[in-house]
């Protein structure tokens, strides 16, 4: 979301007559298919929405960016794309990480038992011998 909620409406605002001026049908629809990527992108990084995947959501602005270029969200898109790609690297290793920690304490057990077995084994044969 922008900064000052005010501020992009009074943009918004003032931008209306150039808007208009440029306005064709085939421009129109171009800027409503843009928007609703845009939009799609939003639900599917809001948490509430039901709707979250961030990868989708990468997929989405990247696309928004590849098909329309220099929509009005251009900047915000960017900006999700670079924001969502390097939380799908942080979760990427989180869970290679994840997965070594679960080998390591899986070695660690099978180690704990060899270590057991092997007292017993000592102890059973006793001293001296």
């Amino acid at each position: 979301m922008p900064l000052s909620q005010s501020s992009t409406e009074a943009r918004r605002v003032e931008a209306v007559p150039a808007r208009a001026a440029a306005s064709t049908p085939e421009r129109d629809a171009r800027s409503e298919r843009a928007e609703a990527l845009y939009r799609l992108g939003l639900l599917q990084v809001d948490p509430t929405s039901g709707l979250r995947d961030y990868r989708a959501a990468r997929d989405t602005f990247t696309r928004l960016l590849s098909e329309y270029p220099r929509s009005r969200w251009e900047a915000e898109a960017r900006a999700w794309q670079a924001t969502l790609t390097d939380l799908l690297v942080r979760e990427d290793e989180a869970r290679r990480y994840s997965q070594r920690v679960q080998r390591l304490e899986e070695d660690s057990k099978r180690t704990r038992t060899n270590l057991e077995w092997l007292k017993q084994t000592d102890l059973d044969r006793g001293p001296g011998r």
